[in-house]
């Protein structure tokens, strides 16, 4: 199996990577890096650069599936600035990337695509799942994944030969950056309070779960909706307090109030402040490896 990745830098795509080769799978990495281009066994890395329509054609050569993981971070200050290169980033590659597999006619099984689970409802309440429609656009990270989303299934008409399948990835749980590692070290200086009213649902998946179940979906020929979450989603200060209780600390402070959450982070305040409650009704097959939370933590507070 050889795969061909976008976006294979970020922590997730890392992960998926370092499971792949274990897996004896080739992979290719696209990268806008040119210093990181190199050749070590079965990874290859490739660059790439969507805005300028460049790519080495030799990334396609003999690759059987693809994964879309491409992507400015979205935890930066959403400046006006920032806000179109979040949203472009998404739209650019995933375009560019299909376009030249139907223009060069590249023979590919499966093309596999993150997203979030940003597509569904603010909610304290409503669950979830693939199911159920995607909320009308109203907050900007949720237009950006349902124009992200969009734009793969524009391609999905033009190319039915490819079994397309796209991942809503819930809240990654990862020692190597994000939430998880922003909470386990400010709780490390008994600094970690819960932001705004502390109750938002918190749909979490253990970086090991999600870089699995990427590769699974290849494997099996996968297509669809799935949403990349754990079977048991948390409330915000349960989690920030177990991360805590996990990294010998414990809350001390009050939950700082929604508005001075929005005065420091800005529009950007909505990825800590939204809750959405949700599960996955097509991966009931598959036996996660941690689906109870205060595993996970254990998992990661015990690792550098």
């Amino acid at each position: 199996m050889k795969l061909l990745i976008t976006g294979g830098s970020g922590t997730l795509g890392q992960k998926i990577t370092k499971l792949a080769l274990s897996k004896n799978y080739h992979v290719n990495i696209l990268t806008r890096n040119k210093r990181l281009l190199s050749n070590t066994g079965g990874l290859k890395y490739y660059h790439w650069d969507p805005s300028l329509g460049i790519i080495d054609n030799n990334c396609f050569v003999g690759v059987d599936s693809i994964i879309n993981l491409s992507g400015f971070n979205v935890f930066c200050y959403w400046s006006n600035k920032n806000k179109s290169k979040i949203l472009k980033s998404r739209i650019e590659s995933t375009s560019f990337i299909l376009s030249q597999i139907k223009e060069r006619n590249i023979k590919i099984k499966s093309f596999v695509s993150a997203s979030g689970i940003s597509a569904y409802k603010d909610s304290l309440t409503n669950v979830s799942s693939e199911d159920h429609g995607v909320n009308i656009p109203s907050s900007f990270i949720n237009q950006v994944v349902i124009k992200w989303e969009s734009k793969v299934r524009d391609y999905e008409k033009i190319l039915p030969e490819i079994s397309f399948s796209i991942l809503r990835v819930g809240l990654v749980l990862s020692n190597s950056g994000g939430l998880f590692k922003i909470s386990k070290n400010l709780s490390k200086l008994f600094l970690l309070s819960p932001l705004g009213i502390g109750n938002q649902w918190q749909s979490w998946i253990h970086i090991d779960d999600a870089s699995i179940i990427f590769l699974r979906l290849i494997e099996n020929d996968k297509k669809g909706i799935f949403n990349l979450v754990s079977p048991n989603p948390i409330i915000q200060e349960d989690l920030l307090k177990k991360i805590a209780l996990f990294n010998n600390s414990k809350i001390i402070f009050p939950n700082i109030p929604a508005f001075i959450v929005k005065a420091i982070f800005g529009e950007m305040s909505e990825l800590v402040l939204s809750s959405q409650k949700v599960r996955s009704n097509k991966l009931k097959d598959y036996n996660f490896k941690f689906s109870n939370i205060d595993e996970a933590i254990k998992d990661l507070s015990n690792k550098i």
